[in-house]
């Protein structure tokens, strides 16, 4: 009783300066395991306020806030608006939010056009070892566990006293401040701390549907076996599909696009569902 609460004064002096922190992450990843020299990059963003937390792509999230911008402004000038899908910016579309003090963790993901808030029920078992490694001006220690097919290495900073960290993971007794799977395919670090004034709240998606995670796994499922079926489905709609030259676009080839695009994002940072 007495820890959590000397936590919960820590956590109050943490916040009252500002309401909201935000802790800026580079994600460094290897989409395609058959070519590890082909290591993109990300800047992700987990915002934290006293009921939860929200981590996301700053890259697609200011692309589509800049998409946004342009839209309305075309819409306002011409009625009309042409924004072509190649201005997108950003690779990871999905988000994970977290709600505090249970740390209930949701992923939020579109699958073709709707969008999907997936509740994580399997538990983050940490196992903390005595090593420290000095990051920055963080003073960490290490942990590990082995969570969806990987096996991971975390060093937390008892400095930021919250139990939070990049994607799903939380739970040690201080912010994590790099996080890496065995492989190293999939690289966090902590690159930047500020405060800010509020979190998002619409960020990739409005509307979002609640599932859980074995009818999520089935329709992502159903969707890498059939990735065409939203276009066959627009078409019949009347939409017609063109490519960046302008062309109309045959399913067919559309299809072996997407297929040969998926065939290279073979290493997830979920190996196991």
């Amino acid at each position: 009783m007495k820890l959590l609460f000397s936590f919960t004064l820590v956590m109050l002096g943490l916040f009252s300066n500002a309401q909201n922190k935000r802790f800026s992450y580079d994600y460094q990843f290897i989409p395609d395991s058959t070519n590890a020299s082909d290591i993109k990059n990300e800047i992700m963003n987990l915002d934290v306020s006293e009921s939860g937390s929200k981590f996301y792509s700053y890259t697609v999230y200011n692309s589509d806030s800049l998409m946004k911008i342009d839209i309305e402004k075309q819409m306002a000038t011409t009625g009309l608006s042409n924004v072509k899908s190649n201005n997108r910016r950003g690779l990871v579309r999905y988000t994970v939010s977290k709600k505090y003090p249970k740390y209930q963790v949701f992923l939020q993901n579109r699958i073709l056009r709707d969008q999907y808030n997936v509740l994580e029920e399997r538990p983050i078992v940490w196992k903390i070892t005595s090593e420290k490694l000095k990051i920055g001006e963080w003073t960490t220690q290490k942990a590990e566990t082995e969570f969806a097919g990987r096996h991971w290495y975390a060093w937390f900073t008892t400095d930021i006293p919250i139990q939070d960290g990049p994607y799903k993971f939380h739970g040690l007794p201080g912010l994590i401040v790099k996080l890496e799977d065995k492989t190293q395919s999939h690289r966090f670090s902590l690159i930047g701390v500020k405060n800010i004034s509020s979190i998002p709240q619409d960020i990739f998606g409005a509307n979002e549907i609640s599932i859980n995670a074995k009818q999520y796994n089935k329709l992502l499922s159903d969707y890498e076996n059939d990735p065409t079926k939203g276009l066959r489905q627009a078409q019949m709609g009347g939409a017609i599909m063109v490519t960046k030259d302008g062309q109309k676009s045959n399913i067919r080839n559309q299809e072996e696009q997407i297929k040969e695009k998926m065939k290279k994002d073979n290493n997830k940072i979920e190996l196991k569902q």
